[in-house]
C-alpha cells in the first residue's frame, strides 16, 4: 500500500493513520513533531551555527592543538599544561556526546582517564567530576581502569550483554548521559576557564 505524507510535517505516514488524523502523523498529532517550515528553519539555524563555530578562533586553536597531538614528535606529552587540560576536557566532551560515558572509555580516550580525573579537579569541575567518577563505577566497579584499550574494554560491563550487571550498567549509563548533555553549560565554562588562564587564544579573536 502506497503510504503518504503528513499535512504538517511530510513525513510518510500510513493511509489509514492519516484518514484517522485528518492527514496528520502520529508524532503531529501528540504535538511532537515539527512542521516542514520549522524544520527547515531548524537546519538552517544548525547550519548557521556550525559556520560560525568552524570561523571561530577556539575552532582554529582546536583543530591545531589535535594535529599537534597526532601529528607532532611528543604528542600529548609535550603540550603545554594548558593545552593538556583544554585537551583532555574537550575530548571527554566529544566522546559522551557522540557515544555516551560507554564510549569514551571504549576508545583510546580512556587511556587517559587517570589525567582527566585530575584535570577536573584541579579545574574544581566539581559536578562533570562526578558524572565520570559514577561512570567508571558502573562499569568497573572498584577495579582500576586500564591504560589498555584492549583489556579497559574487555573489563567493561558493557563489553558483554550476558553480564548479570549489563542492563541495568546500561540503564544508569543513559542517566549519567542525560546528565552529562545538560551541564553542557559547565563544560563551557571549564574551557573557556582554561583558554583564559593559559592565554590558548587570543581574546581579541574571541
Amino acid at each position: 500500500m502506497q503510504r503518504l505524507l503528513c499535512s504538517r510535517c511530510g513525513d510518510s505516514v500510513h493511509p489509514d493513520t492519516a484518514a484517522r488524523n485528518e492527514g496528520l502523523c502520529i508524532p503531529c498529532t501528540r504535538g511532537n513533531q515539527l512542521s516542514i517550515a520549522e524544520r527547515m528553519e531548524r537546519q538552517r539555524q544548525e547550519r548557521e551555527a556550525e559556520r560560525a563555530w568552524r570561523e571561530s578562533p577556539e575552532w582554529r586553536y582546536w583543530t591545531s592543538l589535535v594535529e599537534r597531538v597526532y601529528k607532532h614528535a611528543g604528542g600529548f606529552d609535550a603540550l603545554g599544561t594548558g593545552d593538556q587540560l583544554y585537551y583532555l576536557i574537550n575530548v571527554l566532551n566529544g566522546e559522551v556526546h557522540n557515544g555516551g560515558f560507554d564510549q569514551f572509555f571504549s576508545n583510546s580516550s580512556g587511556d587517559r582517564y587517570e589525567a582527566t580525573v585530575q584535570a577536573l579537579k584541579d579545574l574544581h569541575g566539581t559536578y562533570v567530576l562526578g558524572l565520570l567518577q559514577e561512570a567508571k563505577q558502573v562499569l568497573f566497579g572498584a577495579s582500576v581502569v586500564s591504560t589498555s584499550q584492549v583489556e579497559r574494554y574487555n573489563g567493561m560491563v558493557t563489553s558483554d550483554m550476558s553480564h548479570p550487571g549489563y542492563a541495568e550498567a546500561v540503564a544508569k549509563l543513559d542517566q549519567l548521559d542525560t546528565q552529562f548533555y545538560a551541564a553542557a553549560d559547565d563544560v563551557a565554562a571549564l574551557l573557556s576557564q582554561i583558554a583564559m588562564a593559559h592565554g590558548l587564544y587570543a581574546a581579541s579573536d574571541a
